[in-house]
């Protein structure tokens, strides 16, 4: 029997009661105590002598014995809640929060609650506390059952550090537009899924694998000593799993992505792996879902300069696009040689002050959405530049490429109106160019924005025909008044008897239904002349009679 309990007696508070504190402390993991009043003694759970090294369950100063474990700037909360607890009623909860050493040597943040208990006599008694691990607080994911990401981590973190020589893979499972789920049958179907998935997934792994359920609908496990065709096989069996998920009426095909990283090969500790294994997951989303990636330093490296352009974007959007500038590709009347117009290009500068190529950021713009707020720039800046440049040249043209994301927004059609009428620009004097067309599906709706931008007179074209597939349906399909024949082309134009005969008939094809052609990269004289006189094309441009200009340099051309 322990010596300290003898010394309190059979009256004391603590001995009355250490029956129940022992039947409680060994059914939780959370830390306990209970301060008696009287003679200031302190009776600690068994799992405090273990991981803290107390010499006893008794101690006279509990607040001094733990206070070198909290970390230093967290110690002043343990004494403001020491204080609060002495002016509050008995039976009031008192609480806060901190960061305590933990036995593997690290800093973990854990709960303090505590209570006062009185006596018969209404009297402050005891102090009943409970210290807890906020890891540990939540172990299990409440809709599937299965435990969650805090468990995941230890588990792993167990697993790297039982051998020297361990080695397997994370796997993350992400399911596809699982949101879609969702909205069309409800949450409550959707949590029924998610139960469903999470049972199947786990009859078709291993027995001694353990499946783990994170946050965002994505699943996590780990395998020992696994190559990268064991873990294929592994998602091909998850994949079929999931093909077909019931409904009373329907049958919904749900689909998963997967990311997989080695260890030690990519890392060997457990918030790299689980860094590397989601970035993974996004790769195979890239690549377009319902397949597994697995890491590469490559891959990650570019995913990393891709985040870190896009976080530059967006700062620089904040800012009112100050990064951003235009250029101007100066546009020719093919049967003169004089110019006419300017196609208005996007440029953007990177943190170094160098210039990015313009594939490299625009879609990111266009996949985040930023697009949306870039493209009113665009379109303001264009159109303010233009109205200084008719001050020069009344009749030129200035061309603005418009993506389909840009069509989605509705408000562009009144933003684009509001500049109008702001600049007071005639509108035949603009072009809205459409980008990536052959991504396009619904033609009824484009037609529709368009329709709306044409009757306020503005012109429009389709930029880059050739490219994609089912040109000459885009033709039908889409309403618009000039069509830009793409580089590709033009380039072997003078040796490609294929080449001569597709882009001089196509120019005819659309001057009989009444569309202009411009010719986009043309680099040379003789292609120049080729164009003009054999084609019958209506506008040049390409490096040959100049390359995209600043502003500045720009102006200089109307001057002359």
């Amino acid at each position: 029997m322990n010596t300290n309990f003898l010394q309190l007696g059979d009256d004391s508070p603590l001995s009355r009661i250490k029956t129940y504190f022992d039947a409680l402390q060994n059914s939780a993991d959370e830390y306990f105590f209970v301060v008696d009043l009287n003679s200031g003694k302190v009776m600690l759970s068994q799992n405090f002598i273990r991981d803290f090294s107390f010499h006893d369950s008794i101690v006279d100063d509990f607040a001094a014995l733990l206070t070198p474990f909290i970390y230093y700037e967290d110690r002043e909360i343990m004494e403001s809640a020491m204080s609060e607890l002495d002016s509050a009623s008995p039976g009031v909860e008192v609480t806060s929060e901190f960061r305590l050493l933990n036995r593997n040597g690290e800093y973990g943040w854990v709960s303090l609650r505590m209570s006062t208990g009185v006596d018969e006599f209404g009297q402050p008694e005891i102090v009943a506390g409970v210290i807890a691990r906020m890891d540990l607080k939540q172990k299990a994911d409440y809709i599937t059952g299965l435990l969650n990401r805090n468990a995941f981590h230890v588990a792993l973190m167990k697993e790297l550090n039982s051998s020297p020589d361990v080695r397997g893979a994370v796997i993350f499972i992400g399911l596809d537009n699982f949101q879609l789920i969702n909205e069309t049958y409800g949450h409550q179907f959707g949590d029924t899924t998610l139960r469903q998935i999470a049972q199947d997934i786990t009859n078709i792994l291993p027995p001694d694998i353990r499946l783990y359920k994170l946050d965002n609908n994505m699943f996590a496990f780990f395998v020992s000593d696994v190559y990268p065709e064991e873990i294929e096989i592994i998602f091909s069996s998850i994949q079929l799993c999931m093909r077909e998920i019931r409904n009373i009426e329907d049958t919904i095909y749900c689909t998963a992505s997967a990311g997989a990283t080695f260890y030690p090969n990519d890392a060997d500790d457990v918030i790299t792996l689980m860094r590397y294994a989601e970035v993974a997951l996004d790769f195979a989303r890239q690549k377009g879902r319902d397949q597994i990636a697995f890491f590469d330093s490559e891959s990650y490296d570019r995913w990393r300069y891709d985040i870190g352009m896009q976080n530059l974007m967006q700062n620089s959007i904040a800012r009112g696009c100050e990064d951003f500038f235009l250029c101007y590709q100066p546009q020719i009347d093919a049967k003169t040689g004089e110019l006419v117009g300017a196609e208005a290009l996007l440029r953007w500068y990177d943190r170094d002050g160098s210039v990015v190529a313009p594939m490299q950021f625009i879609p990111m713009l266009e996949k985040s959405r930023m697009i949306i707020p870039v493209g009113h720039w665009i379109i303001e800046k264009a159109v303010s530049t233009l109205k200084k440049w008719h001050e020069l040249m009344p009749t030129l043209q200035v061309s603005i490429n418009i993506s389909l994301y840009q069509l989605e927004e509705h408000m562009l059609f009144e933003f684009v109106k509001d500049c109008l009428d702001r600049y007071q620009i005639d509108p035949t004097r603009l072009t809205f160019e459409l980008t990536e067309s052959h991504n396009i599906y619904d033609w009824d709706f484009v037609n529709k924005q368009f329709q709306a931008f044409h009757d306020l007179g503005i012109k429009i074209s389709m930029d880059d025909f050739g490219m994609g597939y089912s040109n000459l349906g885009f033709l039908k399909n889409f309403q618009c008044n000039e069509i830009k024949i793409d580089r590709v082309f033009v380039e072997d134009i003078l040796h490609s008897d294929y080449d001569k005969n597709l882009v001089k008939y196509v120019i005819m094809l659309c001057h009989a239904v009444g569309m202009e052609v411009c010719i986009e990269g043309v680099e040379d004289e003789a292609t120049y002349i080729f164009l003009r006189d054999e084609c019958g094309a209506d506008v040049i441009q390409g490096f040959y009679f100049g390359y995209p200009e600043t502003e500045d340099v720009f102006v200089k051309r109307l001057k002359k």
